[in-house]
């Protein structure tokens, strides 16, 4: 029997929903991704900042998008154990105002719940895109 005629599991289901979220969502741009993918209830920790649904998602992702542009996010390592998915990942990027490339790395933990992602932790790497932006 081949691997593809195998149901994947649970927990290569969650990965692929990750990796599906930053492909979507950032690299692909779509935007109506977001509730689809988020849950109406689903908290995103972003540092001290918590984003409740997709309404606040929608703030600060359209606040990135209007700084910067042309994002290409690559998953690096990703992990999964119960409903807990961790994807390290390194982003491209270029800010907008100066058409300055930009690379950064960063750490999600989502917790998947009925196919959507229910809370999320996130660390991404400001202090490089300061620095960076600093080089100016």
């Amino acid at each position: 029997m081949s691997a593809a005629s195998h149901p994947s599991s649970l927990l290569d289901r969650n990965k692929q929903l990750v990796v599906h979220w930053f492909e979507e969502v950032w690299n692909r741009g779509n935007r109506d991704a977001i509730p689809e993918l988020l849950h109406a209830h689903g908290v995103l920790h972003d540092g001290a900042r918590d984003l409740h649904g997709p309404a606040d998602f929608f703030v600060f992702y359209d606040e990135l998008r209007s700084q910067f542009a042309d994002f290409h996010i690559t998953p690096v390592v990703v992990l999964a154990e119960d409903d807990l998915v961790c994807m390290h990942w390194s982003a491209e990027f270029r800010h907008k105002p100066s058409s300055k490339p930009l690379r950064i790395t960063g750490t999600s933990v989502v917790r998947v719940q009925e196919n959507r992602f229910i809370e999320a932790w996130q660390n991404w790497d400001a202090a490089a895109i300061q620095t960076q932006l600093a080089a100016l």
